[in-house]
């Protein structure tokens, strides 16, 4: 298993298409926003990417407080049954690790997932119940040198894991509202690139939902 590492090196897409053309980023796939703990409030980067994807919607978790995996399954799961099209998950913090271990066990209806910034899952006690193999999609694994929330190098495991390709970036802190990057034209680059990643679906080949049910622990 390989790990592909990129650190500092952003490829840069034209500009125009990165910032503007959000059908162009997204290839039309339909985008669920999964937020961490506390949720992402208004100058968070996945709030504004919310507002720039006509088909985005982000999950609802009933209490953003409580660190509870399987109550960010089930939403997840709840946003899945009202699509009949793969998604690209988009998850941040804990959200991350919750889309991790549902693309991992729902591949057939993620066309991509983008990890930022995962919290440890050692933090939740959680890592035991996270998938310990490739995820089965194309996935991208962002993480910073200074994430109070977890060691780059620990995010690096996780990647390779997960089968996903990684890249660190210098000093972004938990890459949140904090960091002050507004809309994050670089992380849009990063999704427009595995967003080129997703193989094509032909119409036939798209089955119908089936209902998936959350179990609690």
């Amino acid at each position: 298993m390989s790990l592909q590492i990129h650190v500092d090196n952003f490829t840069q897409l034209d500009h125009v298409t990165s910032l503007h053309h959000s059908a162009t980023i997204t290839a039309g796939h339909p985008v669920l926003i999964v937020p961490g703990l506390n949720n992402s409030d208004d100058n968070h980067w996945q709030t504004l990417w919310e507002k720039k994807f006509a088909r985005a919607q982000r999950i609802e978790v009933k209490d953003w407080h409580q660190p509870d995996l399987d109550k960010w399954r089930a939403a997840i799961i709840k946003s899945l049954n009202e699509v009949n099209v793969p998604v690209i998950l988009i998850g941040h913090s804990f959200g991350a690790l919750a889309s991790a271990s549902i693309a991992a066990e729902f591949p057939e209806k993620i066309a991509a997932v983008l990890l930022v910034a995962p919290a440890d899952p050692d933090k939740f006690h959680i890592a035991h119940r996270l998938p310990n193999k490739p995820l089965g999609v194309p996935v991208h694994l962002i993480a910073s040198s200074n994430d109070p929330w977890m060691k780059d190098s620990k995010a690096a495991y996780w990647a390779l894991l997960w089968g996903a390709n990684f890249l660190r970036i210098k000093n972004l802190g938990h890459i949140n509202s904090d960091s002050a990057i507004g809309i994050w034209p670089e992380g849009l680059q990063q999704l427009a690139l595995l967003v080129k990643r997703i193989k094509p679906v032909e119409v036939a080949e798209i089955k119908p939902v089936k209902y998936l049910r959350a179990f609690a622990a």
